[in-house]
């Protein structure tokens, strides 16, 4: 079978989980052995975009017709809605009729929602969701759980549809179809060069700019980060600079909502838009009426980038603290650093201060007290390398100072 290993990891499957079951819980199966004993094979994910829902002409069938279904695999399918119905099947092809088909369909958590096969059926199980989520689908050979001789055998084409309780979402402004790196994910390179969405540490936002490369039509970024309430602006301004073909960004938030679209009034290569969450955003590039359909996906058109306005909310490392900063730089080195460090309390600060690092979404990485002294070693060995904040809480003052770790 040609299939494509998945990347995720599903949740290891509680032992002895009671569930309803189509034909009673002799039937439930949970051991298998394809992709691997834990992993389900992605292609409903990347062919269909997960779990089929109505959009108000019913609901479609989605049935991969590529290979047909083998004893002891699996299957993994995003976004299945709480309280929809669905059914799986392999009726088509050999279409149940080489080995006696079970299946099992596993929740987010590890429950088992359904088992067996519909009642007069030989190749297709409904069941009505008990979470939202990524569910995994376990085909197994009746009374052969994870043992089947059966493991290369044809049975069918996998296939999902919902009956009832699963409306498609309203679909959302702007355009969020692309192709690469792939339907739902985004290149990671703000991540990887500088750490996510970019933050003032107190002297201003930097302008982040991938140089490596220009932006094609129909793809998308991801970047970590985004701090809720946070100002951004991305473009692609330089290089070709938006004179290739029209350009047209589309910001998708984590929980998938659209925040803005299009470009700034008057710009050519550029949108702004405020936060209205933290976390993971994509940043979709489209040309400008060709939504995931433009032949220009291989055309240069600008280098990516990323900046921000200085706020509270893009302050780096004190976002959700909201503390009153003192950005007297402390004495830190070496800095870069490969993991150790020496800190110099600055004169002034009371001798028993709390000390604190802070990466750039104000998670507390280590802290200690002075207890007196004016000097410190600390120890970032171990943490991911990045930019890094050192702050000092010394009565009612605070002093804050950059670091960055480089480690070996």
């Amino acid at each position: 079978m040609n299939h494509t290993t998945p990347s995720f990891l599903l949740k290891s499957i509680a032992a002895g989980v009671l569930a309803a079951s189509a034909l009673g819980a002799q039937a439930q199966c949970t051991t298998w052995i394809s992709p691997a004993n834990t992993t389900g094979w992605t292609d409903f994910t990347t062919e269909f975009g997960g779990a089929p829902c109505d959009d108000g002409t019913g609901c479609p069938f989605n049935e991969i017709t590529a290979f047909e279904v083998f004893a002891d695999e699996a299957y993994a399918m995003n976004d299945v809605q709480q309280g929809g119905t669905y059914t799986f099947s392999a009726c088509n092809g050999v279409g149940g009729t080489a080995w006696d088909l079970e299946f099992t369909i596993i929740a987010p958590s590890g429950a088992v929602d359904a088992s067996g096969l519909d009642e007069g059926s030989i190749c297709e199980l409904t069941w009505t969701a008990s979470e939202a989520g990524n569910y995994v689908i376990v085909v197994s050979e009746a009374g052969a759980c994870g043992t089947s001789t059966n493991g290369a055998v044809d049975n069918g084409f996998p296939a999902i549809t919902c009956v009832s309780g699963a409306a498609c979402p309203a679909p959302q402004p702007g355009c969020t179809d692309w192709l690469a790196p792939s339907p739902t994910t985004g290149y990671s390179d703000f991540n990887t060069t500088f750490g996510g969405a970019p933050c003032d540490d107190g002297s201003g936002c930097p302008f982040n700019e991938i140089q490596d490369f220009e932006v094609f039509a129909d793809e998308a970024y991801a970047m970590d980060n985004v701090a809720a309430g946070g100002t951004y602006t991305f473009s692609a301004c330089n290089g070709v600079g938006g004179t290739a073909w029209n350009l047209y960004f589309t910001v998708i938030a984590p929980s998938g909502t659209v925040d803005a679209f299009g470009l700034n009034e008057g710009s050519t290569c550029e949108l702004t838009w405020t936060a209205s969450e933290a976390g993971t955003y994509i940043i979709a590039v489209s040309e400008e009426g060709a939504c995931g359909t433009s032949t220009n996906d291989a055309t240069d058109n600008g280098f990516p980038a990323i900046t921000c306005e200085s706020s509270a909310a893009t302050l780096c490392g004190a976002a959700a603290i909201g503390e009153n900063v003192n950005m007297i730089e402390l004495n830190v080195h070496p800095n870069p650093t490969t993991g150790l460090f020496t800190m110099e309390l600055p004169q002034g600060a009371s001798s028993n201060a709390v000390v604190e690092v802070l990466d750039l979404g104000g998670r507390v990485v280590f802290n200690t007290n002075s207890a007196n002294n004016r000097t410190l070693r600390l120890d970032l060995t171990g943490q991911a390398n990045g930019t890094y904040f050192v702050r000092v809480t010394a009565g009612d003052q605070v002093f804050r100072s950059k670091v960055l770790l480089m480690g070996r």
